[in-house]
C-alpha cells in the first residue's frame, strides 16, 4: 500500500475545499485535491502533482493537501481528536506552504520558515519563535547588504570604465 490514498474522510475533504476556496486557489487557476497520509509524524503535507502526474490528469497546476486523518479523527470512534479551530489551523498552515509564481507561470510549495523543536519551544517558550524570526530577519538583511554591495561594485567598475574612455 502506498503512502497516500483518496479516501479521507468527507468532513476532513470539505475543510480543506472551504479554506482553499476563501483562499481563492481556484481564482489562480490551482486545483487543490485532499488525500489521506496514511503515517506521518506530523499533521500533514503538501504535495505538487509531477510531470508523469500532468500527464494523465492534464492539469499542470495541481497540488494535493495530504492529511494525517488519524491525527484529525479517531479511526475507531470517528470522533474528532482535536477542536474545529485546530484543525483549521493546521489545515491552513498546510495551505500557506501554496502559492502561485506569474514570472515564471508555476506553482510554487514553500516550507515553514520557522522551525523551532518541542524542546527548546519548552524551555524558552515563545522567545524561541522570537530568537527563530531573529535569525530568519537577520540573514535576509545580510543578503540584501551583499547584493547592494555588489551592485555598488558594479556601479563603481562601470563608471571607471566610461572615465578611463573619456
Amino acid at each position: 500500500m502506498g503512502k497516500y490514498s483518496r479516501d479521507l474522510d468527507e468532513r476532513l475533504e470539505k475543510k480543506v475545499k472551504e479554506l482553499a476556496s476563501a483562499i481563492g486557489f481556484r481564482e489562480m487557476g490551482i486545483t487543490i485535491e485532499a488525500v489521506r497520509l496514511k503515517k506521518s509524524k506530523t499533521y500533514g503535507e503538501v504535495v505538487k502533482g509531477n510531470d508523469l502526474v500532468t500527464l494523465f490528469t492534464n492539469d499542470p497546476y495541481l497540488v494535493c493537501v495530504a492529511l494525517y486523518e488519524d491525527l484529525f479523527i479517531d479511526p475507531k470512534t470517528g470522533e474528532n481528536r482535536v477542536d474545529d479551530e485546530t484543525q483549521n489551523y493546521w489545515i491552513e498552515a498546510l495551505l500557506n506552504q501554496i502559492s502561485y509564481d506569474s514570472e515564471k507561470d508555476k506553482v510554487v510549495l514553500t516550507k515553514p520558515e520557522l522551525n523551532v523543536s518541542i524542546g527548546m519551544y519548552h524551555k524558552y517558550k515563545n522567545v524561541s519563535i522570537q530568537k527563530e524570526e531573529l535569525a530568519i530577519l537577520t540573514i535576509q538583511q545580510m543578503a540584501d547588504l551583499k547584493k547592494k554591495e555588489k551592485e555598488e561594485k558594479k556601479a563603481e567598475r562601470e563608471a571607471k570604465k566610461k572615465n578611463k574612455k573619456y
